[in-house]
């Protein structure tokens, strides 16, 4: 006889099932969720729906409106504003213990952006994103601190829908991308803290740019 799934683990399942729909804008900004419909497509009670949808409120993708109920949130000029501002105060903090590491780890950190054609062929574009990621999570995770690395997150998803929606970076944007990686790399591989955080900084404010620009060209949404 096959064991029921506990409800925890179903609505484990249910916030992964959710979040990547959000971010990946399945369910677009201002898509209505229905705690009585969600219930009968993951076969749980409404009460793991609901506390689901807490858990989706407090990380930023969901929002609750008194009459009109639940929906994934909007996409707000402001919100992004203030998204970039908290990458800004949290990715610098692992920095200062790169620039320490031995010479081995600290040459693939150097080296991570070599390689990289500009411009990038077709085939390159895929890897290069996947790169981007990986390069700012070891920056997170190089603070050793937890609890940043959890707020990152959160901040990092939002931020991957925002860019979802309105198919962020061109062909040039990519490439002063690079460039702007290749520029902190560069610093770490000198263990020079003090360009490293510059640069990584000048990044954080031009990809900003690029993203609200981006927003406010396709759709007319309020600041």
């Amino acid at each position: 006889m096959m064991m029921p799934i506990p409800e925890r683990k179903l609505s484990s399942h249910m916030y992964r099932e959710l979040e990547n729909a959000i971010v990946e804008c399945v369910l677009p900004p201002g898509t209505a969720l229905s705690d009585r419909e969600l219930a009968q497509q993951f076969g749980v009670s409404r009460t793991p729906v609901r506390d689901t949808l807490h858990l989706l409120e407090s990380s930023g993708l969901v929002e609750r409106g008194q009459r009109t109920g639940w929906a994934v949130t909007q996409i707000r000029l402001q919100d992004v504003r203030e998204l970039y501002e908290l990458r800004a105060l949290l990715e610098p903090a692992g920095l200062g213990r790169i620039v320490d590491w031995e010479d081995d780890a600290l040459s693939k950190v150097a080296s991570m952006f070599d390689g990289f054609s500009v411009p990038m062929s077709q085939g390159e574009v895929e890897q290069y994103l996947t790169r981007d990621d990986e390069f700012h999570q070891l920056i997170i995770k190089a603070s050793g601190n937890s609890q940043l690395t959890r707020a990152y997150y959160v901040v990092d998803r939002q931020l991957a829908r925002c860019k979802r929606f309105v198919s962020y970076q061109d062909d040039s944007r990519r490439e002063d991308s690079l460039h702007e990686h290749r520029l902190v790399c560069e610093a770490l591989g000198r263990r020079d803290e003090k360009a490293a955080r510059a640069a990584l900084l000048d990044h954080i404010r031009t990809a900003e740019d690029a993203l609200t620009g981006a927003i406010k060209a396709s759709v007319p949404l309020s600041n």
